[in-house]
């Protein structure tokens, strides 16, 4: 594990898309007569109830073999072992910063009526070798891009690409609301279990809108340069902890910054929660579940940044009608 924290975990903004040799503004995802099994989806199915959510989304490149993993069970024991790394993590974390006594939190995840994790289906339009002219490796987040674009954009729910592929680089976020994570890396670092929880963990911190710039530690969307803490630019993987001091962005007590702690996207759900979609891609007098002021916290007006839906080739029928931020 410890190779894979002295890597720079990076965050592609929509600057970088647009110079990618490989970019291209069609997302439409492809659909093969050989994709479509029993028990596949490629829609969001009805959800339980009406709380913030991240779904899940299975991704495979246009000529990737089908592995199956969102129907055959394996997806499933990926977020089983997340989900034991996560609870370790906030309860240790809780436990420091005294919140309702210590108890453990854990993600939010979609699931369908029947209790199983709701997994969604996409063959994204690019081959391997188109993927390798790509700069950054992404096409400009063509993985971003073609979840959105097929209709996976309610703005109470993030998106965890799981992308049953080899990427060029390392899971990375695109903001609000997607975050990336690949079975493959480099070609020769297959994702393991005992990884899997921390990429979630901090990629979704960083999907969510973390590290905000008014955290007095942040670097870069990150917490520090080059610490222990799991939310470091490049840590050392020998301390997976959540703000150990809680100074800074877990469990803190500056008012005046949103404390990730209290994000909507985690259970139990804080008693004074924040909504990263309001956060990231609204100006403050839009806000409504948002009740703290956060005086320290910088309006991106205009500016979009940490909002993935403020892009230009990133469209949704609501955009408009909540007045997002624009690039």
């Amino acid at each position: 594990m410890k190779k894979i924290f002295l890597i720079l975990l990076t965050i592609l903004f929509t600057h970088n898309a647009f110079a990618d040799k490989c970019y291209n503004p069609d997302s439409t995802p492809i659909i093969l007569e050989s994709d479509k099994k029993l028990g596949r989806f490629f829609e969001d199915q009805p959800d339980v109830n009406d709380d913030y959510q991240i779904h899940i989304i299975y991704s495979l490149l246009k000529d990737s073999k089908d592995k199956e993993g969102d129907i055959n069970g394996v997806l499933e024991k990926w977020i089983v072992a997340s989900d034991e790394f996560i609870l370790k993590t906030t309860k240790k974390a809780n436990k420091n910063s005294k919140f309702q006594d210590g108890v453990a939190q854990n993600i939010k995840w979609d699931r369908r009526k029947d209790g199983k994790l709701d997994v969604s289906f996409i063959r994204i339009n690019k081959t391997k070798k188109e993927l390798k002219k790509s700069k950054w490796g992404s096409c400009g987040n063509v993985f971003g891009r073609t979840v959105i674009n097929s209709g996976f954009n309610n703005p109470k729910k993030i998106y965890l690409n799981f992308g049953d592929y080899s990427y060029k680089d390392w899971p990375y976020s695109g903001g609000f609301p997607i975050f990336n994570i690949f079975n493959k890396h480099q070609k020769k670092y297959p994702l393991k279990k005992n990884e899997f929880g921390y990429f979630v963990l901090h990629e979704a911190l960083h999907a969510m809108g973390g590290i905000f710039t008014c955290s007095p530690k942040h670097f870069k969307g990150h917490n520090t340069k080059k610490t222990r803490d799991m939310m470091s630019k490049s840590g050392d993987g020998k301390n997976l902890t959540l703000d150990p001091k809680n100074d800074d962005y877990w469990g803190h007590n500056n008012k005046n910054c949103p404390d990730m702690q209290d994000s909507v996207y985690f259970t139990p759900t804080s008693d004074t929660p924040f909504d990263p979609f309001e956060v990231t891609c609204l100006p403050k007098e839009k806000w409504k579940l948002t009740k703290h002021d956060y005086k320290n916290f910088e309006d991106r007006r205009g500016e979009g940044g940490q909002c993935f839906y403020s892009r230009s080739d990133v469209t949704t029928l609501w955009e408009k009608e909540l007045g997002i931020f624009q690039e």
